[in-house]
């Protein structure tokens, strides 16, 4: 009747809103399509008002609404469980976890899908929980997953070779802390030095030196006061060129890691683009 008509207008509006990338209006209208078939008891109901419940869930994932997108795919979760979208639905809802850092929930939701092991998704769901385990310098746990991926899976370039880049971890330059702090207690500034951080060895050779000079020179002069007191602070400062020098390393050590895992993700950057609601795949990696 009358009421289904409009409230197919009101659809039609707001996937329109959606393709302008104007999420929040389309996420609105979608709503109101949703009030208007539940409540003009139209026949179908439930089915129709499916899809417009993914879309607000995918709204606020694309607005970047990381809070209101999990609530809203929760929602789709409880409501749909017997929906053709239902996996498509919770690779979003890891996604939206993971984005906002909530990488436990987000594994958690993954596994769901790996142990499911619905089509087209299992073999996502473990690249997602690949790229979660690297940002926690998790390298087995990267590895183990991508090596999951079986050898007919589209994905299966982009996850061997992945994989098999992991594997260079152990090249990454790793500088030793104690070696840093042995280097410094023997010479204010040459922890600094192997840490690669030549200024701080410098401005730590020549206070570390400054002080122990002033020191000598007072105590020889039979200065005791403030040679003590000279001698009290050079203490401060070579202790804390050590603890600076050891810190530095880990910084480095650090550093090299990022670097290491940024290179990676850049490496191997996975852009899924959807179409009617299909997920295609578009795999681009370089080196």
């Amino acid at each position: 009747g009358h009421g289904g008509g409009a409230a197919e207008h009101v659809f039609g509006f707001a996937e329109t809103l959606y393709e302008e990338g104007d999420y929040f209006r389309a996420i609105g209208e979608y709503k109101r399509y949703i009030y208007l078939l539940t409540t003009g008891n139209l026949p179908n109901a439930d089915n129709r008002t499916e899809k417009a419940t993914f879309r607000i869930a995918e709204g606020y994932y694309q607005a970047k609404r990381w809070p209101e997108a999990i609530v809203a795919c929760n929602q789709f979760l409880s409501k749909y469980p017997a929906s053709p979208l239902y996996f498509e639905m919770l690779y979003l809802k890891g996604r939206v976890e993971k984005l906002s850092g909530r990488y436990d929930d987000a594994l958690r939701t993954l596994d769901l899908i790996v142990i499911a092991n619905p089509p087209n998704y299992r073999d996502k769901a473990l690249y997602q929980k690949a790229l979660i385990m690297l940002d926690r310098t998790d390298w087995r746990g990267a590895g183990d997953n991508l090596r999951q991926v079986p050898q007919g899976s589209p994905l299966y370039p982009t996850t061997s070779a992945f994989a098999a880049e992991i594997e260079k971890k152990e090249y990454v330059p790793h500088k030793s802390p104690v070696t840093a702090g042995l280097l410094a207690a023997v010479l204010p500034g040459a922890g600094h030095l192997y840490a690669e951080r030549p200024r701080d060895a410098l401005v730590a050779f020549l206070l570390n030196g400054a002080f122990i000079w002033g020191a000598a020179e007072l105590f020889q002069h039979d200065n005791y006061v403030a040679g003590g007191i000279f001698a009290f602070f050079e203490v401060g400062w070579y202790t804390g060129n050590i603890y600076s020098a050891v810190s530095s390393v880990y910084k480095y050590n650090r550093n090299k890691e990022n670097d290491f895992i940024q290179k990676l993700k850049e490496n191997f950057s996975l852009a899924f683009y959807r179409q009617e609601g299909r997920p295609s795949i578009v795999i681009s990696y370089g080196f």
